[in-house]
């Protein structure tokens, strides 16, 4: 089944819009299963996103956090700003771990396509599938991500036996060829 990066619920970001105006929000998921989620914050310039990173990284640990625990690892803040963002504060947010993993793009550039969300899903799934964006012209914006093998196997292992999981485990093992007994 392909997964689809898609605009999500707002109502789940509308605080982390009230508190910090000077930002817009969106979040995204990766179709209904929320597997990958990220939200997505927009500042016109460096200066506020150097002040209130932090702030909305804490904010988010406070009020969003996804159900199922394999999820929680795959939860993404990515700040858009127009302005340049220094590589010291660029690595700062990039580096910190706590909450989510952080992305940080800046344009650099007046033109006003850095705002828009359809630049901001093109980038995202390149950063986080892989892949390019494909436009669905009555669905929105859509991707479409085959999953790894490794993905598939994460999808069934909960439910698997005790057997089931040391076989999901070997195959893999053996896929990506790092496995000790690896007949050569």
């Amino acid at each position: 089944m392909p997964m689809n990066l898609t605009s999500a619920s707002s109502d789940r970001i509308r605080k982390l819009q009230e508190s910090f105006p000077d930002f817009a929000f969106d979040l995204f998921t990766a179709g209904n299963s929320e597997f990958v989620s990220c939200i997505a914050c927009w500042v016109e310039n460096s200066e506020l996103l150097e002040q209130k990173w932090n702030a909305i990284q804490n904010m988010i640990a406070l009020h969003y956090r996804s159900e199922r625990k394999i999820a929680r690892w795959n939860v993404y803040i990515a700040f858009f700003c127009r302005d340049h963002v220094s590589r010291p504060l660029k690595l700062l947010i990039e580096n910190d771990k706590f909450t989510a993993r952080k992305l940080v793009f800046d344009s650099g550039t007046e033109n006003k396509s850095w705002k828009k969300k359809e630049v901001a899903l093109e980038r995202l799934n390149y950063e986080i599938f892989e892949v390019n964006l494909a436009v669905g012209q009555s669905y929105g914006m859509k991707v479409e991500y085959t999953p790894s093998s490794l993905v598939t196997y994460l999808r069934n292992y909960s439910s698997a036996t005790t057997e089931d999981k040391l076989e999901m485990i070997e195959t893999l093992l053996m896929e990506y060829g790092i496995h000790e007994n690896k007949k050569s």
